[in-house]
């Protein structure tokens, strides 16, 4: 039986330990091209570092918390020089870092309350897919044309395109729930688009 200085050594450090569990999963496999040596490891530290106190209170506004993470995230890389193409901006190379950090930590029930709420991980592969022909409707057309800009250069968006672009992923996920999905299998968020656009 533990006692209770155990117990609250144990409570201040398992989110320590999510975090960095998650950290060390969430680093997409193919995004090494796209920033320099050392930065896998400095972006572990950042979440190691910034998110186990963050993630402690309930998130009532995940857009505004997610919005400020990306940035901060998008500063490190900067102030780092990590980023290896001009043409990506700090702003969506730190976003989908951040989308990555926040689905792999769904596995943990404390954070599941924020899975409606996740954003889709943005990358060629999604817009590739979101102008194939077979998502030409009426419905999805503001959203194909806002990421016809990013299919030679997916990283390039800023805040306010990336704002755009999940908005509009409501409609594919109203699509989808609508056209092709039967109702026992209807989608509730915009990271479970990542099965159908990835």
């Amino acid at each position: 039986m533990s006692n209770s200085k155990d117990k609250v050594v144990g409570e201040l450090e398992f989110p320590r330990h999510i975090v960095s569990e998650t950290a060390r999963m969430s680093y997409p496999g193919r995004f090494g091209g796209k920033l320099r040596g050392g930065a896998k490891k400095a972006i572990q530290a950042y979440f190691e570092s910034e998110y186990p106190e963050s993630l402690q209170e309930q998130i009532v506004n995940y857009d505004d918390w997610h919005i400020n993470r990306v940035r901060q995230l998008g500063d490190v890389i900067r102030n780092r020089n990590f980023r290896q193409n001009e043409q990506d901006t700090f702003f969506a190379l730190s976003a989908k870092l951040v989308n990555t950090f926040m689905h792999q930590l769904m596995k943990y029930d404390r954070f599941r309350y924020l899975y409606k709420s996740l954003h889709l991980p943005l990358d060629g592969t999604v817009f590739q897919r979101l102008l194939r022909r077979e998502y030409d409707h009426n419905e999805l057309q503001n959203l194909r044309n806002l990421v016809r800009a990013f299919t030679n250069c997916a990283y390039k968006f800023g805040p306010e395109t990336y704002v755009q672009i999940q908005g509009e992923l409501w409609g594919v996920v109203n699509y989808f729930n609508v056209n092709v999905l039967p109702e026992n299998c209807q989608i509730c968020s915009r990271i479970d688009l990542n099965c159908l656009l990835w």
